[in-house]
């Protein structure tokens, strides 16, 4: 059996707990400074995750971020980091105050950086911000935390330049429902669990813009169907623009994570809004007000990554759309016709 350290309480850190305990692992699973709440609700007895509905296993012991110690890291086999991107700043640092030994970390954060002129992945910068991270691993794929938790089938990937190390992770998280492959293309795997959140918001704009009032759901189901192809063949050319392996993009990382996240979430949500030709400011402070809708950070970056592009608006259209969007608070302005040129 393993020691696992979990750092954020939120939905996916914590539900990555469960394949984790139910592996007889010993868990411990820290919060964030944001996560006082969940924290407080997961230590009193029988508490219950506010997002996941359930309580987690007696053995996974609930610390609040003040309590982890250097300690907890050294005991720890493998380091598991759940937060966002905009807490990724706030990860470094903890990281840093923890490890004092080498130790492989494995990610969940989805995001793009930046390195001078490049845009990269968290793979290529995060291990030169944290001296002591012997291996990065790359969490990608589609899950949604909830069915994870409540052990619904789930395949995900585990990605690293070192191959032994994200079997070795893969091997302690693997169960009968969390089937998890591995690949070694952690750059590509990380573009795709970025750009994913990213094309789900004009995907799912479809949904919305093309209503069938026929249907139980309202949903014209042509239009979506062409903007996921269209997201797909994107998603993958920028993959490998961005350093990854084309083929990335219509695997777990790409594909099936898209899927996922047109199926609901705050990118599909905002996605919804866009469609009914609403603006990105407009659905943020409505219905998503405080919410991290992590597609709209990514926008701000692939929009900086196709000004190097010759004839982005052609080769990329959708992409275009949405970062006009984004970055120029207006509304999605895509049409199909556009769509044939590759």
């Amino acid at each position: 059996m393993a020691t696992i350290l979990i750092l954020g309480a939120g939905v996916m850190g914590s539900a990555l707990a469960v394949p984790a305990s139910d592996n007889g692992h010993t868990v411990t699973l820290a919060g964030t400074p944001l996560d006082t709440q969940v924290i407080t609700r997961l230590k009193e007895k029988g508490g219950v995750h506010p997002k996941l509905d359930k309580p987690l296993a007696d053995t996974v012991t609930i610390l609040d971020d003040r309590e982890v110690t250097p300690e907890h890291a050294a005991a720890a086999d493998f380091v598991i980091i759940g937060v966002s991107s905009p807490g990724i700043d706030w990860a470094v640092r903890r990281l840093n105050d923890l490890l004092r030994m080498r130790k492989p970390v494995a990610f969940v954060t989805k995001g793009l950086d930046r390195q001078g002129d490049r845009i990269v992945t968290y793979a290529e910068t995060l291990p030169g911000l944290v001296p002591n991270i012997a291996s990065f691993i790359g969490i990608g794929g589609p899950c949604i935390a909830k069915e994870l938790s409540n052990r619904f089938p789930t395949l995900s990937i585990y990605a690293s330049r070192d191959r032994v190390a994200a079997e070795t992770a893969a091997g302690l998280m693997r169960t009968p429902y969390y089937r998890l492959a591995i690949a070694e293309d952690a750059t590509g795997v990380e573009a795709c669990a970025a750009l994913k959140n990213f094309f789900a918001i004009g995907v799912s704009a479809m949904q919305t813009r093309y209503p069938d009032r026929t249907r139980a759901d309202g949903q014209s189901k042509n239009p979506t169907a062409g903007a996921f192809n269209q997201a797909a063949q994107e998603m993958a050319a920028l993959c490998e623009y961005i350093g990854g392996v084309r083929a990335t993009a219509f695997d777990l990382a790409g594909l099936g994570d898209l899927h996922v996240t047109v199926g609901g979430g705050r990118n599909s949500r905002l996605g919804h809004g866009l469609g009914g030709n609403r603006t990105v400011p407009d659905v943020m402070s409505g219905e998503l007000a405080g919410e991290t809708v992590e597609g709209i950070d990514t926008a701000r970056i692939v929009d900086a990554l196709l000004r190097q592009v010759d004839d982005a608006a052609t080769r990329f259209p959708l992409a275009t759309a949405i970062t006009r969007a984004v970055t120029g608070n207006g509304t999605l302005d895509f049409d199909f016709d556009r769509l044939f040129g590759w």
